[in-house]
């Protein structure tokens, strides 16, 4: 990416955070854009560590729910409000993980000088070169001046903005896991919405086992006209339930087989992870045999055109016709049969 497109990225973001935030000084401007590009901008250490000095800098804070939880700093970062974060119950835990999970930035420090100045002359900002200097120290990280802390009381964290459409998951997980020993999500959605990924965002963050809907096509023997015709039919709900669901909920390891579409067959048996989230990730996890044992419910809202080209990259000529005219038109019957998502679903993407 050109400095140009870099600062374009960028300019926006910094032009709306100075006109809530008039104290800025030139030490907040570069420290913004440093984070808006290098994002935690050094190493974290270890888990451990970091959840250590957040529990330390958090016991000093008091909840406020009416920060926002999050705010773009640019196209890959965000601010992790502290206050609201402990307003919504997310535990040091959950933020360290969030922290931890951030990829490292591909830019340099001499990309954040070059934006830096750039904006600085577009929006007509105060001289930065004197705070920008510092940069060529290779272990130098920006500060936040004394007349923000005192205007503002900054205390948040960086994490990457793609936990943005996730936060509001993460924080009502956590709270159920303060509630329940045990807590079963379910996360549906159309194909190529990313439920997938999604889930294993989440179960790293969350400590989540995952089970894949996938995983629990009827058999070819029960492929009836009578059991097709139903909408979802495909899916071996009553299995999930009686193998995994239930158990779990009972406080039990769940033993389930997974079943091999190729082979037609079951697969050994296997004894779910002992988390204490349980992820159900897959169309047709809103059926009513399986939602009645959803604390959350889940429902992955990517845009079409989104889907579309993602199937289009990964599918071959064939297999996207299959797509097309069988399994996308059966998810759809199944949407609307449900009225999915409704008003209890959080929408994720």
């Amino acid at each position: 990416m050109t400095d140009q497109a870099l600062t374009d990225a960028v300019r926006g973001h910094l032009r709306a955070h100075l006109a809530s935030h008039p104290a800025a000084g030139a030490e907040d401007i570069v420290k913004y854009i440093f984070q808006a590009l290098l994002g935690v901008g050094h190493l974290l250490g270890s888990p451990e560590q970091v959840e250590s000095y957040l529990t330390g800098e958090m016991s000093a804070l008091q909840p406020d729910p009416e920060e926002p939880l999050t705010k773009p700093v640019g196209p890959d970062w965000c601010r992790l409000n502290l206050r609201r974060a402990m307003a919504e119950g997310l535990a040091t835990r959950d933020i360290a993980r969030l922290m931890l999970s951030a990829p490292s930035s591909a830019h340099t420090r001499q990309e954040v000088a070059n934006v830096c100045l750039a904006i600085a002359e577009a929006e007509k900002l105060p001289d930065l070169r004197g705070v920008l200097a510092c940069l060529e120290d290779p272990v130098w990280l920006p500060s936040h001046s004394e007349a923000y802390r005192a205007a503002y009381r900054p205390a948040y964290r960086v994490i990457g903005a793609d936990w943005m459409p996730l936060t509001e998951a993460v924080c009502r997980i956590a709270r159920l896991k303060r509630e329940k020993k045990r807590v079963t999500v379910t996360l549906d959605g159309p194909c190529a919405s990313g439920k997938t990924t999604i889930a294993q965002k989440l179960a790293e963050i969350c400590d989540a086992a995952v089970l894949h809907t996938d995983d629990f096509v009827i058999p070819h023997a029960q492929k009836t006209p009578e059991r097709l015709a139903v909408p979802g039919g495909n899916c071996d709900c009553e299995r999930i339930a009686a193998e995994v669901l239930a158990p779990w909920a009972a406080g039990e390891a769940p033993v389930f087989r997974r079943y091999d579409c190729h082979a037609d067959c079951l697969l050994p048996p296997e004894t779910l992870p002992d988390r204490p989230v349980l992820l159900l990730e897959g169309s047709y996890c809103n059926l009513p045999a399986l939602r009645a044992y959803a604390d959350l419910r889940l429902f992955a809202d990517t845009p079409e055109d989104v889907r579309t080209e993602r199937l289009l990259r990964r599918e071959s000529p064939a297999s996207m016709e299959m797509f097309r005219t069988r399994w996308i038109p059966l998810e759809n019957a199944y949407f609307t049969a449900f009225g999915l998502p409704d008003a209890d679903c959080i929408r994720v993407r």
